[in-house]
């Protein structure tokens, strides 16, 4: 099986071909069996281009993992992704998915026809064009958090943007063991009691990880007494900002 990839601003696409020998045809033809697109959040829309491409690629094998545990993938690209894979030096969200998609049995070739890259490209601009021009929010600072484990420990960062579009950046070490949702909940706990002490009431609230952020909006229930802990304490900051539409976390 192979995967076609394909990375705009605003979305990701994936192309799967089954690539065989058919009667009739001299060379081996290629079979498009599946399509995957998503609509990148606005923290992942800040990806680089190469991360958007190994972020659609993590998606996938998540998505049809029963192709990936029968099967031997192909990846079709002309990036390096499995460089990035090899590297053991990587951090931020980069190093959870090299764990999880160096499990794999994934192969990486370079591009030698744009037939089925043909699909993957048509896929993400059609899917860019459909989406509506998002509206400025100008009453709003932003925030981003992310944690991640390294073989040093772990760490955290934040990023703040302004109304006027000024950025801030904080990065902390953590010097306790720690998990990665444990590492998520340090920055997002540590972002929030910096902008209690900025005095700011309105705030976008982003970050990379499903565990924290649908705990701290309440979709999912926290089934350990560290995670009830740090949800607690969201909560207590949340008080800062007087009403619950004065803050919310995507």
């Amino acid at each position: 099986m192979m995967l076609y990839i394909a990375a705009t601003t605003t979305v990701v696409s994936i192309a799967i071909v089954v690539e065989r020998e058919e009667k009739g045809y001299m060379y081996e033809v290629q079979q498009p069996i599946y399509y995957i697109s998503e609509v990148l959040s606005d923290s992942k829309v800040r990806y680089p281009h190469v991360q958007k491409l190994l972020y659609a690629l993590l998606i996938t094998s998540r998505k049809l993992r029963h192709y990936f545990d029968e099967h031997k993938i192909t990846v079709v690209t002309d990036f390096p992704l499995g460089n990035i894979l090899r590297n053991h030096d990587a951090t931020g969200c980069i190093s959870k998915w090299v764990v999880e998609l160096g499990a794999l049995n994934i192969e990486f070739t370079p591009r030698k026809a744009i037939k089925s890259q043909a699909l993957a490209d048509f896929i993400a601009e059609w899917m860019e064009l459909q989406q509506p021009t998002p509206k400025a929010i100008l009453d709003h600072w932003k925030m981003y958090f992310d944690g991640s484990l390294k073989l040093g420990g772990a760490g955290t960062g934040v990023l703040f943007i302004s109304l006027d579009g000024k950025q801030l950046k904080y990065v902390l070490q953590i010097l306790w063991p720690t998990t990665n949702n444990e590492a998520e909940y340090e920055a997002l706990i540590h972002g929030l009691r910096v902008v209690a002490s900025l005095g700011i009431k309105q705030l976008l609230v982003y970050g990379d990880s499903s565990v924290v952020i649908n705990q701290v909006n309440k979709d999912w229930y926290c089934t350990k007494e560290t995670m009830d802990a740090y949800c607690i304490e969201v909560r207590k900051l949340e008080k800062h900002f007087g009403s619950a539409k004065a803050i919310k976390f995507i």
